[in-house]
């Protein structure tokens, strides 16, 4: 019974020391036993170079690891900068969007002279994208405002304070999203995605008044003040008939209200009242159907 006992221990420390040996390495050079896993190399080029070659090779996980070793041993160095813009790659690769775009973050907050910098502001964007895209847009709001703080004057900046506002549109804060594509009209006239911004404006203002179910004149106003604004400066817009058919019904909403008040004074047997609001709103909104019955209203009343 103890010899069998004996051959089990042996047995167990040989297979410890194999897999001791697996993980650990002579190097003559030192005269020291070194684990591969933890080792770094004396200089970051050395370390950089070690590094890139596995991403090269496509070893992700193992390039990610060694440039996270480079950036640790290394932090003030060219290369750490570097390696930090490649682990934001290896990330972006893998396909874990967000953390990549938090790896670019790193190197614009730690190194604001990479020659990466453009670049980087590009793929943020580009994750951006694929998070507008899957419809995930308070993530894809929070890295376009990023964006837009790295790189306010960017080639594509202008884009990027559009998709802003479309993230809030698109989550029902209309409000906020007016005023995001209000800040592209003030701050990007040169823009393509102007007529864009600015029927966006109009169509928000509608929104908005449409979340009041007691009607509010005023409201309604200013939407429809937002609205012709686009439609008599951006005749050749694709928007333009959505902005008309967006007009027509607030017109519509406010003749309605016009007409009741009419109806009302009628009621009261206020005639010179009532025909007064019935004249002002077939002048005013000829071409709805409230126009149209306040003028039979008006032959009515006048034959009194």
């Amino acid at each position: 019974m103890r010899k069998l006992l004996y051959c089990i221990i042996i047995i167990s420390v040989f297979l410890i020391t194999q897999d001791c040996f697996a993980f650990w390495v002579w190097t003559p050079k030192t005269n020291k036993w070194v684990n591969p896993a933890y080792r770094t190399f004396d200089t970051p080029k050395e370390q950089f170079d070690w590094a890139k070659g596995y991403f090269d090779s496509n070893d992700l996980h193992k390039a990610l690891s060694e440039f996270k070793k480079l950036v640790k041993k290394f932090p003030n160095t060219r290369f750490a900068a570097e390696g930090q813009y490649f682990i934001a790659e290896c990330y972006e690769k893998l396909g874990n969007h967000y953390k990549a775009f938090l790896a670019f973050q790193l190197v614009v907050d730690s190194y604001p002279l990479s020659d990466r910098l453009e670049k980087i502001f590009e793929n943020q964007y580009l994750i951006g994208e694929i998070y507008f895209k899957k419809k995930k847009y308070d993530l894809a709001q929070e890295i376009f405002e990023k964006v837009l703080i790295n790189s306010p004057y960017a080639k594509m900046s202008d884009i990027v304070q559009y998709k802003i506002g479309l993230c809030l549109l698109n989550t029902r804060q209309f409000s906020a999203a007016k005023d995001e594509f209000k800040k592209m009209q003030e701050n990007y006239s040169f823009s393509l995605y102007l007529d864009d911004a600015c029927y966006q404006i109009g169509f928000c203002a509608y929104k908005i008044s449409a979340l009041f179910k007691n009607y509010d004149q005023g409201l309604i106003d200013l939407a429809i003040g937002d609205l012709k604004y686009f439609l008599r400066n951006f005749q050749t817009s694709e928007y333009v008939q959505r902005a008309e058919a967006l007009v027509f019904e607030l017109e519509d909403k406010k003749a309605e209200k016009i007409f009741r008040i009419a109806q009302f004074y009628e009621k009261q047997k206020k005639t010179y009242a009532a025909l007064r609001y019935y004249q002002d709103l077939v002048y005013m909104y000829e071409g709805t159907v409230w126009a149209q019955k306040a003028d039979l209203k008006l032959v009515k009343l006048r034959k009194k």
